[in-house]
């Protein structure tokens, strides 16, 4: 059975729209299909693990990051097969995975690809898929929850990076590389990176593989306001950590630390003192489109 997790009646029909081509699409190869509708933000947690409880071997999830994120989290170790119909505000998973930005595309896109086992980072024992971090993008994704209901899409990430960019200080952190040493350091951003995109498309670890059982540890150092968007171009095309104010390295672990800063897991926000990162390689059974080495 291919469960399909979802918010139906979410958005002015568009939602109950792409549903019925889903559904469509599965039946139309002959797959026994049944929805777990979410009924709030945040159920689709629940609604996976009632999907896995009914005998569920593939599950569908419908949504964005922080939608993705809370499924993985259920599916993480089990045998069943994740897909996803990309339909949030950034969808920096999907785009990462090579996936086309058209959700019943992207759907097909998977359903005639090949199977893959992909790698997951974890934060304080909890798994997350793409990238958490802290810094800068925490303070654009607070403004873009603002704005979403004014711009559609990456359109409000990009809104909301030139509204932060003057007002932005940096953080003071402690981090840790593989058990080496703390080392306190000024940063604009630390992000430990199983995907390449975060904020609707900013190539953020352009080196990152999914399926590496590696994290990619990205930092920036404060810049000058001014620079900022001048530098902002770069950051988006992942030329940045070619430049010295960045460093990207690779590592199985890391700890970041800092009293009371708050941290990005997919696009969520959580409080906390201590982020220990590691990676949970080969944990999701997810299919490989054609077109993605």
């Amino acid at each position: 059975m291919v469960a399909i997790v979802m918010n139906p009646t979410s958005g002015s029909g568009g939602s109950r729209s792409l549903l019925a081509s889903i559904s469509s699409l599965l039946s139309g190869r002959g797959m026994d299909v049944r929805v777990f509708a979410t009924q709030s933000s945040g159920d689709e947690r629940r609604q996976a693990e009632l999907a896995l409880a009914a005998g569920a071997t593939d599950v569908v999830c419908v949504g964005g990051d922080g939608t993705l994120s809370e499924v993985v989290g259920v599916l993480a170790g089990k045998d069943a097969t994740l897909y996803i119909v990309p339909s949030g505000t950034g969808n920096d998973f999907a785009r990462a995975f090579g996936l086309p930005r058209e959700p019943v595309a992207a759907l097909a896109a998977q359903l005639d690809g090949t199977p893959a086992r992909i790698d997951l980072g974890t934060i304080n024992g909890r798994p997350f898929l793409n990238v958490s971090g802290s810094g800068f993008d925490v303070e654009v994704l607070r403004m873009t929850e603002e704005l979403k209901s004014v711009y559609p899409g990456e359109t409000a990430y990009r809104k909301a990076v030139l509204a932060v960019v003057g007002r932005y200080q940096a953080m003071e952190a402690e981090l840790s590389i593989d058990g080496g040493p703390f080392r306190r350091r000024r940063v604009t951003i630390a992000e430990f990176a199983n995907g390449q995109y975060i904020g609707g498309g900013m190539r953020v670890a352009p080196f990152a593989r999914e399926d590496d059982g590696l994290l990619d540890v990205v930092t920036v150092v404060p810049v000058w306001h001014g620079l900022i968007p001048l530098l902002l171009p770069l950051f988006i095309l992942g030329v940045h950590v070619r430049l010295p104010l960045a460093q990207s390295v690779r590592a199985h672990e890391a700890v970041l630390r800092c009293k009371g800063m708050t941290v990005n897991i997919d696009g969520r926000l959580e409080q906390m003192d201590e982020a220990r990162y590691g990676i949970w390689p080969g944990a999701l059974r997810m299919m490989r489109p054609a077109n993605k080495r």
